[in-house]
């Protein structure tokens, strides 16, 4: 791989993931005076990486091993979000997952994760998004989450292509250990142009979910997915009753944009009419 490609496997930024090169922190070899990685050394890499400050190592999952249904049940995942900016998204997402107890200090997560947008955004080419925090605290979350949101009309959210983005997996993972193994597998379940259509199209949460199960179960197992180029991919097709209603509400946007309601009259006093002498 070369760097760009391994910016894109790990999702971080370039400037990241040079700095790890030169500390000697990532495997890697120079060919051609380039930086080169071999995806089976990287693999290895990811899997190694520590806890850190985590208090028992022996507790904290292996994010390599740890099965992805433990993140995300049916109910962390919205088919239909209502947000419309980025800062809705990330709102919307993480009010999710404090309403099931995952998150214990909303304001804090929210404001982490804006703050990391705000570096560059975690929004890739194709539609999906990644959202997470610079720092952990364990404190704040009371377990590892995933929340997957999504958008049928679509938001920009800063891709490097300047496309809308449809797909958020917000990531509240709490351990380091398990920030890069999950965010790893998770890219590559999503390199498919053809995965992202469907996921963009299924109409139902636990037919989301059993997608993102089926290509992470793939890539555990090391199956390679044939790659559809965009130009060939699956295309969404939504059932009759979701065209309607979205052809429903974009003609019923369209009509209050066109004709706005007049203004409400002032309720002013009426003057009473003077008595006839």
């Amino acid at each position: 791989m070369t760097m760009l490609e391994l910016s894109t496997y790990l999702h971080l930024d370039e400037a990241t993931v040079n700095k790890l090169v030169q500390t000697g922190k990532i495997p890697s070899l120079q060919v051609d005076r380039q930086w080169r990685f071999k995806r089976t050394q990287i693999d290895a890499w990811i899997e190694e990486q520590l806890v850190g400050d985590d208090e028992n190592f022996a507790d904290v999952p292996d994010g390599m091993k740890l099965p992805l249904e433990d993140l995300l049940p049916d109910q962390a995942i919205i088919t239909n979000m209502r947000a419309k900016t980025p800062v809705a998204v990330i709102e919307e997402l993480a009010a999710r997952a404090y309403t099931n107890g995952w998150l214990l200090d909303k304001p804090w997560f929210v404001g982490a994760v804006v703050e990391r947008e705000s570096l560059s955004s975690t929004a890739m080419e194709g539609g999906v998004a990644f959202l997470h925090t610079r720092a952990k605290d364990k404190g704040k979350i009371g377990r590892p989450f995933m929340v997957v949101g999504r958008s049928w009309e679509g938001i920009q959210f800063g891709a490097p292509d300047g496309a809308n983005t449809f797909l958020f997996f917000l990531l509240g993972l709490k351990y380091d250990r398990l920030h890069l193994p999950i965010l790893g597998r998770l890219a590559r379940a999503l390199r498919n142009p053809a995965t992202i259509a469907k996921l963009r199209a299924l109409s139902s949460p636990d037919q989301v979910r059993a997608l993102l199960l089926k290509e992470d179960s793939n890539v555990l197992r090391g199956v390679v997915p044939e790659f559809q180029g965009v130009a060939t991919a699956f295309k969404p097709k939504l059932d009759r009753q979701l065209r309607l209603r979205a052809i429903r509400r974009m003609q019923q946007t369209r009509n209050i944009e066109a004709n706005p309601p007049p203004p409400k009259p002032s309720r002013s006093r009426k003057a009473k009419p003077k008595p006839k002498k």
